[in-house]
């Protein structure tokens, strides 16, 4: 962002004739902002600096060794950090890891007894697992910004116990008219829905599983309306946002979409529901794409019980990066068996 390039530490740096300003540079900046890796990497500054406060985000997806070298650095005799507070969520998507569960398991008592079963867990996780339920640890953040309150509903339900809350931001409460007024059906839902579930048909000829034409032609369909209905505030990087589960189907729907001639339309983000996590837009259209029922396994691979309810991670993330509409297409003889 242009706005933050003077303060990055390189542009910082250029100030400083000598290494006693740059020391005095390091010792004097109160807030610090870095990725995991960065400070990991540049842990020198805890020779010259003792921070009293670390608040690490997404701390759900940071696995235990990335972080350990930053809870144990020290300042002298003393901590480098005297306080940690994580932010994070559970039941989005973890880290990733390559290994299996059986390759990843810890099978030493005495780690087992500070709650650590597997490496594929964060320290996030595993601190949740022992205090989740002590209220001078633990605290959940209920008031979330993004999400219409219809939007919000569902997730909220099945996933977060009903504890979601509406901040709430105007678009977070704005009502819908009851009916479209023009000659098309598709139209007149996006102009009177939050919510939608639009049926596909299987594919009759497909080059692979991982491919579903009817599904992109019905994506493509969407978005040729939604550029039509946000003509005057339309916007590649925050109207639409395109997310199915694999490559090749990003290819399809992106060749589709090419084929409307609309040279707006090409900016749009389409990709996976990992690579979207964080991110929001107005319009979030989620095509499952499968057609075979093995496939419901990749796409329920991230999921967990708790408190007696199944989590799907993949589903809470795709379903929560919509703000005002989203859309789910799917095969349902296909869903329904999951």
């Amino acid at each position: 962002q242009p706005l933050s390039q003077p303060y990055l530490f390189d542009n910082q740096v250029k100030k400083c004739s000598d290494l006693t300003q740059l020391q005095d540079l390091v010792v004097q900046t109160r807030v610090v902002v870095g990725t995991i890796t960065s400070m990991n990497s540049a842990q020198a500054i805890f020779k010259y600096k003792q921070f009293s406060l670390a608040i690490i985000d997404e701390a759900s997806q940071i696995l235990e060794p990335h972080i350990v070298g930053l809870l144990s650095a020290t300042h002298g005799i003393e901590p480098a950090i005297q306080r940690f507070v994580m932010i994070g969520d559970h039941k989005q998507l973890p880290a990733v890891v390559q290994q299996t569960e059986q390759e990843s398991a810890v099978d030493t008592p005495l780690l087992h007894q500070i709650g650590l079963y597997n490496c594929k867990f964060s320290l996030f996780e595993r601190l949740l697992h022992l205090y989740g339920n002590d209220p001078t640890v633990t605290y959940m953040l209920t008031r979330q910004g993004r999400m219409h309150q219809d939007i919000m509903d569902w997730p909220n339900r099945l996933f977060y116990n009903g504890m979601l809350k509406v901040v709430p931001l105007p678009h977070q409460i704005a009502q819908l008219p009851k009916e479209g007024g023009t000659e098309d059906a598709l139209t007149n839902l996006l102009l009177t829905q939050r919510v939608m579930f639009l049926p596909s048909k299987m594919p009759k000829h497909s080059p692979s599983d991982k491919v579903n034409q009817p599904e992109a032609d019905i994506i493509a369909s969407l978005v040729e309306r939604i550029y039509k209905i946000e003509k005057e505030r339309f916007s590649a990087q925050d109207t639409i946002g395109i997310i199915v589960p694999y490559r090749n189907q990003i290819a399809t729907v992106r060749n589709t979409i090419a084929r409307l001639g609309i040279p707006e339309l090409t900016g749009i983000t389409i990709d996976t529901v990992e690579r979207y996590q964080g991110s929001q837009r107005r319009y979030i259209i989620y095509g499952f794409t499968i057609q075979k029922h093995y496939q419901l396994r990749f796409l329920t691979n991230n999921t967990f019980i708790e408190d007696g309810k199944l989590i799907d991670r993949k589903l809470n993330v795709a379903m929560t990066r919509a703000q005002e509409h989203l859309i789910i297409i799917g095969n349902p003889a296909i869903l329904k068996s999951n």
